[in-house]
């Protein structure tokens, strides 16, 4: 049916102007009975969507169907990593009461299988403490592995690969060579780090070691004017650079005013006696600075 009216449409549309009254100027009068037009134009429209529905309905279905399984599986995928977190955060927290009150194997246990399998950050948290552990029980030579692993591990966020890298530049500190601790150390080092203030003193005393003293001075003048370094770094930092021949003003944040000449001489007076850093014995010049590195790491 909807076939032949596709077909007699032009042949109706015909036959309706034909009969219409004209004026003598051959303009269809205003009277004109409009309602066979339109049923024409009715059934002309409901003929074309079927043919559209015959045509593209079962794929159109189809789609609707596809993408709500689709919304479903995604909804119930996050629903899974919810409750998977929601589990992971409960044995974190149940390995880390163990672990203070003594029961030190089943929390090792905990932490082993969330470094496996725990899912996103818990994953992380755990090697950590894994690190943290066996640092604690001195075994360097773990830890630093660990530590190590985590640091190379691009999955995980990059301030904790930095975390990593600091905890196992200090743990090999004394073992390691000037240059590789300076090198490992030299992304954290620049301007605006946050880093800057723990790997900038590590890395001024590791030049200090191999007598790079001027090296040493840029990095010393870097940490005692970055805003994050705390006072007593500041202080430890300052005196360091001072006595290694540094200006005491280069040592001021910006926008600090300049110390007063005789308190700066009488400062110099009341310190003790120093050697200058090139003559001062390996093992003597790392300890001050790098007890403060790790407690500003942990």
């Amino acid at each position: 049916m909807a076939r032949r009216l596709r077909g007699a449409t032009p042949f109706l549309w015909s036959l309706a102007l034909a009969l219409t009254p004209k004026d003598p100027k051959g303009l269809a009068l205003p009277e004109i009975d409009q309602t066979f037009v339109r049923e024409v134009d009715e059934e002309y429209r409901r003929a074309e969507l079927l043919r559209l529905w015959r045509r593209y309905g079962v794929a159109a279905v189809a789609a609707l169907v596809l993408g709500l399984a689709a919304l479903a599986g995604w909804l119930f995928w996050q629903q899974r990593q919810a409750d998977a977190a929601g589990r992971a955060g409960e044995a974190l927290i149940d390995a880390m009461t163990k672990y203070e009150v003594g029961e030190t194997a089943a929390s090792r246990a905990t932490l082993a299988k969330l470094a496996d399998e725990g899912p996103g950050g818990y994953r992380t948290v755990a090697r950590l403490m894994q690190a943290a552990d066996a640092a604690a029980g001195n075994d360097a030579k773990r830890a630093i592995g660990l530590y190590d692993a985590i640091a190379a591990d691009s999955s995980v966020p990059q301030a904790l690969r930095d975390a990593a890298l600091l905890r196992s530049v200090r743990l090999g500190f004394d073992s390691l060579p000037p240059a590789t601790v300076v090198a490992r150390l030299a992304p954290l080092t620049t301007p605006g780090n946050p880093w800057l203030p723990i790997a900038g003193e590590m890395a001024a005393l590791a030049q200090l070691k191999a007598g790079n003293v001027d090296a040493a001075k840029i990095l010393l003048i870097a940490v005692a004017r970055d805003p994050a370094t705390t006072a007593s770094q500041r202080q430890r930092v300052s005196e360091l650079a001072f006595v290694s021949g540094v200006d005491r003003a280069q040592l001021l944040p910006p926008g600090t005013p300049a110390p007063d000449a005789g308190a700066e001489v009488a400062a110099v007076a009341l310190m003790p006696a120093i050697g200058p850093p090139t003559a001062v014995p390996p093992a003597a010049a790392p300890p001050a600075a790098t007890v403060g590195a790790t407690e500003a790491a942990k």
